[in-house]
């Protein structure tokens, strides 16, 4: 039986879990999204989980379109702290019995697979960032030790995982996107750059993204730019635009749906992205297969994986003059614009097409499921206990307030009055 169909015949299913809003989205969405739907296309029993974030749940951006596709998927509020919605997705993972269980993005969900694992689910720890959070989860729940296995995005992320000694055994599975042929082509004027992704300060930094496209734009006519995308940060970056004059040749779409991106970046020319912690970016990735040549930090990550220096992009530091200088050398040179643009698209075709990515999932999947193919019977604790942690991965739900100092007893505050009296006659 092939991989697919082994996954067919499975008499439980693979469960999945994530934060769900009405505006949720970013490259993990993205993947989750297009990895559960293609498993369901091929008729593989799936399930969704997830803890909803803010009113309307039905208008979940990631519920909606899935549940239209015929996923079976349950939305649940949010709880007020992280032991209730760790109970809460134990509770689904008893009533549900997977024989693989995917959580992602919420520590509560982690926290839970790290439980149930310990009793013999079998669950997977996804490094899809060097985002801190991470490596802090890796650390407190160590996936190897309690039935998981820890897959990373990208070759730097997993030899960092066993430099660590975090697990013994990563499974490198990249990204996959759509491949087709070239769709960018040469344009000088206007020589349009693009930004896609979410848009917040952390980690993606938007501040400095509209630095370089401000600037860029002030200094060279040809230039336009289009960011796709929304978030917190996007009316102030809005705001700049207006202050500078700009809105004729800055503009913003919202958000898109993967297809519509894939359309506008056909007439872009560069994709810029400065962010300070990546894995493998979807939005790089989507971009480069439409022949958009990449302009990027070059950060530790899966970025320098795949851009090459001037051959499948140019890689630029954090300083603004940089990456605006790398965007004009690019709208001054059709060879190297062309070659770059070339080498970007042959080189996700060649090792991140969503064919490729899914293949590994699948084969990943397959061996997992075979360690309990009914399930386990969870038995839920009466009381949760977390494993010691970083405190950060407590944020998002109220602090409890600090114990009380402890009051000092008879004996001690008799030989502190007695320090007091003698310090007194000396």
């Amino acid at each position: 039986m092939n991989p697919v169909g082994s996954l067919r015949a499975l008499r439980r299913p693979i469960a999945f879990s994530i934060d769900s809003g009405t505006q949720v989205i970013s490259g993990v969405t993205t993947w989750m999204q297009a990895l559960v739907l293609r498993l369901h296309a091929d008729g593989v029993p799936v399930r969704v989980l997830l803890h909803h974030i803010g009113p309307d749940p039905d208008r979940s951006s990631i519920g909606m379109p899935l549940r239209a596709a015929g996923v079976p998927v349950d939305i649940v509020p949010r709880g007020a702290d992280l032991i209730t919605d760790v109970r809460s997705t134990l509770t689904y993972l008893e009533q549900r019995r997977p024989v693989v269980y995917l959580p992602q993005c919420l520590n509560s969900m982690y926290f839970a697979a790290g439980i149930a694992g310990a009793q013999g689910l079998p669950w997977v720890l996804a490094m899809h960032s060097d985002d801190p959070d991470y490596w802090a989860l890796a650390e407190a729940l160590r996936p190897e030790g309690v039935n998981g296995r820890l897959v990373a995005v990208s070759m730097q992320l997993a030899a960092e995982v066993r430099s660590r000694g975090l697990a013994r055994e990563p499974v490198m599975i990249p990204y996959g996107v759509p491949v087709g042929e070239r769709a960018a082509s040469w344009s000088d004027t206007p020589f349009r750059v693009a930004y896609s992704g979410r848009m917040v300060e952390e980690q993606k930094r938007l501040s400095l993204v509209m630095d370089v496209l401000l600037e860029a734009c002030h200094r060279d006519a040809r230039i336009e730019a289009v960011l796709f995308g929304d978030g917190p940060a996007r009316a102030a970056a809005q705001q700049r635009v207006e202050e500078a004059g700009l809105q004729g040749r800055i503009r913003f779409t919202g958000r898109l749906t993967p297809d519509a991106v894939r359309a506008e970046l056909q007439h872009c020319q560069a994709v810029l992205l400065m962010s300070d912690y990546e894995g493998l970016p979807v939005a790089l990735l989507e971009a480069m297969a439409q022949g958009v040549v990449p302009v990027v930090r070059a950060i530790p990550s899966g970025i320098p994986e795949l851009v090459g220096d001037g051959t499948t992009g140019l890689l630029v530091g954090e300083d603004v003059d940089d990456a605006v200088a790398a965007i004009r050398r690019l709208a001054d040179d059709e060879a190297l614009w062309a070659r770059c643009s070339v080498g970007a698209h042959e080189r996700v075709a060649l090792n991140y097409s969503e064919a490729r990515s899914y293949a590994g999932w699948v084969d990943l999947l397959v061996g997992m499921a075979r360690w309990c193919p009914d399930g386990i019977a969870l038995n839920l604790p009466e009381h949760i206990v977390l494993p010691p942690h970083d405190i950060r991965l407590d944020r998002g739900y109220p602090m409890p307030a600090p114990p009380p100092p402890p009051q000092p007893t008879f004996l001690q505050r008799a030989r502190r009055a007695v320090v007091r009296r003698l310090r007194g006659k000396s």
